[in-house]
């Protein structure tokens, strides 16, 4: 509950119209997916209230209530997932919706400046025009860059050319839990985005590490974010939307599916590419899970006929590629080196390039993400794990051990069978040394032996990384996994409680899912 008095002060801060405790509204925020496959699945705990600030000011105004008040409270961008709400009841929800506009965008420098709300989308649409791109996490293009550059992680498909988005953060303006401001980088110094660092030691560990504090520290209101080149030329004349897109591909852009005949050569092949400096993009979709979005009744029939699902086994160990360089001369030399690695390593090339339907359709899809909330499609519910980011070796160790766990629960028809040992994922700037596979089941929420399988298969596959030395995945969220990886892991999670009493002695901002 939230008092009248608190109430009021919120009011007169953000105004009456930018304030509600009205539970109808509330009811639309507690109503999330992913990660909570409990009996109450989709719910989470119901805001206090929600707030809607419109500028960094206000947002201050907001946690400086807080903490007179002693409220807990959240951010949330564009809220995709239960990690962008309360964890526990009468939390305030601070939603960043209005705070929705590109600041700056230096082509030069080669960096765009951001609001929460301004979605991968509308800064890809503007960046695109300036011969430039940005990374856009496999959650997809809804989404918030600023979130996932601040406070979560999460691969996206062009990663091999645009970065891991935590490694793209440069300078950041930062409300920390007490309502100070804090400026990290050039920007602190009064000298612009154009740095996340100095002068003096780096602040960019503490205010993300790998994963982010998904909003236990504070709230973040812009940050500027590295872009990296676009080859052109833009997109021309997209019609139609997700499955039914349809986009000329540029002539200097190619899409390839590689298929390999076991996980060692698919990994070796991933290291040959890495190391040949070749591609825009290299990721991992479960075939399955790409027939299952586009055509989930034929999914089905193919899965139910042995010797179609034994040939559609025979090519889990597949990846796609996307080739697009700079000029023809570079394409054809791109293609080249391809041919030859998948060549030496007894694989199967298909080139989607002379498909022209499915070629029109999933190169754009592709390049920004667009079809990732189709994957609620055939089932309703899916989750996730493994996910580390790691060697790609270490990666697909990470898949094999996801599919020897995942194997019997879709043999009792709890989990859909999506034909993969892997389900998404790929590698990062151009190198082996940074990737990342995630191991995806899609369940059905409205099962509870489904719902349960989900939570139990999260649990087996956690017990794995520890036992297994298999890093620490995407899952690793809140107190309690916390706990059960960090003692395996240089006691990580020890430090992160000493950052989050550093920086928040009230333990006011909401840290369910950081620590």
């Amino acid at each position: 509950m939230i008092s009248d008095e608190a109430y009021r002060e919120l009011e007169d801060a953000l105004g009456a119209e930018n304030v509600s405790r009205e539970p109808a509204v509330l009811d639309g925020y507690a109503f999330q997916s992913f990660q909570n496959h409990s009996q109450d699945f989709p719910w989470i705990p119901r805001p206090a209230a929600v707030v809607l600030p419109g500028s960094t000011a206000e947002v201050q105004a907001v946690v400086r209530t807080c903490n007179r008040h002693g409220l807990k409270f959240k951010a949330l961008s564009t809220g995709w997932g239960a990690w962008a709400g309360p964890g526990e009841e009468g939390v305030v929800q601070i939603d960043l919706r209005r705070m929705d506009r590109i600041l700056e965008i230096d082509e030069k420098n080669m960096y765009v400046v951001v609001q929460p709300y301004a979605v991968c989308a509308q800064v890809q649409a503007e960046v695109i025009k300036r011969g430039l791109n940005l990374h856009i996490i496999g959650a997809g293009s809804n989404t918030s860059p600023l979130a996932s550059a601040t406070s979560f992680d999460g691969y996206g498909a062009t990663g091999l050319a645009t970065g891991y988005s935590g490694r793209n953060l440069l300078a950041v303006e930062w409300v920390l839990p007490d309502g100070e401001i804090l400026r990290l980088g050039t920007l602190g110094s009064g000298q612009g985005w154009f740095c996340g660092d100095g002068p003096g030691p780096s602040l960019r560990g503490l205010v993300r590490g790998w994963r982010g504090a998904a909003g236990g520290l504070g709230v973040f209101t812009a940050c500027a974010l590295k872009l990296h080149p676009w080859p052109g030329p833009q997109p021309g004349e997209i019609r139609g939307i997700t499955v039914d897109l349809q986009a000329e591909a540029p002539p200097n852009l190619k899409f390839f599916q590689c298929v390999f005949p076991s996980a060692d050569a698919f990994a070796n092949a991933g290291y040959r590419i890495a190391d040949a400096e070749i591609g825009y993009m290299l990721c991992k979709h479960a075939q399955g899970s790409m027939l299952a979005v586009l055509t989930p009744r034929l999914l089905r029939r193919l899965t139910g006929r042995t010797s179609l699902k034994a040939a559609l086994d025979a090519s889990s160990h597949q990846f796609q590629v996307i080739l697009f360089a700079e000029s023809e001369a570079a394409l054809r030399y791109e293609e080249e080196v391809l041919r030859g690695i998948v060549e030496e390593a007894r694989g199967v090339l298909l080139d989607f390039s002379l498909l022209p339907p499915v070629h029109r359709m999933v190169w754009w899809n592709l390049l920004r993400n667009g079809l990732t909330p189709t994957a609620f499609r055939p089932v309703g519910g899916f989750t996730t794990t493994f996910g580390a980011c790691e060697a790609w070796g270490h990666a697909v160790a990470q898949s094999a051990a996801g599919d020897e766990l995942k194997k019997p629960f879709v043999a009792q028809g709890l989990f859909l069978d999506d034909l993969s040992f892997t389900a998404w994922g790929g590698l990062y700037e151009r190198t082996g040394h940074l990737s990342h596979q995630e191991v995806i089941v899609m369940f059905d929420p409205r099962n509870p032996r489904s719902l349960r399988a989900a939570e139990e298969f999260v649990d087996l596959c956690t017990e794995a990384q520890i036992e297994r030395h298999l890093g620490i995945g995407i899952p690793t969220f809140g107190r309690r996994m916390h706990e059960r990886i960090g003692p395996s892991c240089s006691d990580y999670h020890l430090w992160q409680g000493r950052v989050k009493g550093l920086l928040d002695e009230k333990g006011l901002s909401d840290s369910t899912w950081y620590i």
